[in-house]
């Protein structure tokens, strides 16, 4: 970024100088106003600037970056400001009219935009957590009552999962007297 940008946005363009002898900063001050006036950086073409100007595409190119930068620098705190100002006004207009969605929406929006900026940690829309394997075998020592019907592993002694239709085995120790805890309980009604 170039440093000692000027405020383009507090410019004004001469109305005594012809568009094709203004400065590279007048320039640009005018783009910006016109920029404004149509609404949209998308609703003014770079062919018709350089034509408007007598300047080449390029430079035309080169004058939005700058007027990016500098509008990224002196906006700041001004246009948090500003913007805040904005969204508290707009929700209580709507909430005073009774769109109370409409609302939530704006909030909403904005949270997202803090977000996008980085001012704000956006949480994850899913937190995935892996506790199928400790989970089934905590499940299947609760959910079966007769533990001589385990079918074993002959290898090495421990439970065969393949047998009872598993498609994975867990993994690691499970603390078999919190299982029988568990399994002790009185669990309630689904109603209750």
């Amino acid at each position: 970024m170039t440093d000692n940008l000027p405020n383009y946005a507090a410019m004004e363009p001469p109305e005594d100088t012809p568009v094709d002898q203004y400065s590279t900063h007048e320039r640009r001050a005018e783009i910006l106003h016109l920029i404004k006036e149509a609404g949209s950086p998308f609703a003014i073409t770079q062919v018709r600037l350089a034509e408007r100007y007598g300047v080449h595409e390029s430079t035309i190119s080169r004058d939005m970056d700058r007027l990016r930068e500098s509008i990224d620098d002196h906006l700041g705190d001004d246009a948090k400001l500003l913007t805040r100002t904005l969204l508290e006004k707009t929700v209580q207009e709507l909430q005073a009219e009774g769109e109370w969605k409409a609302a939530w929406d704006v909030v909403m929006d904005w949270n997202e935009w803090l977000a996008d900026l980085g001012e704000q940690h956006r949480e994850p829309d899913r937190v995935e957590a892996d506790v199928r394997q400790r989970t089934s075998e905590v499940q299947y020592r609760v959910v079966r009552e007769e533990p001589d019907d385990v079918p074993v592993d002959g290898e090495n002694g421990s439970v065969d999962y393949a047998a009872l239709g598993f498609t994975a085995a867990p993994g690691g120790e499970v603390d078999v007297e919190a299982v029988d805890a568990i399994a002790d309980e009185e669990v309630p009604a689904d109603d209750e």
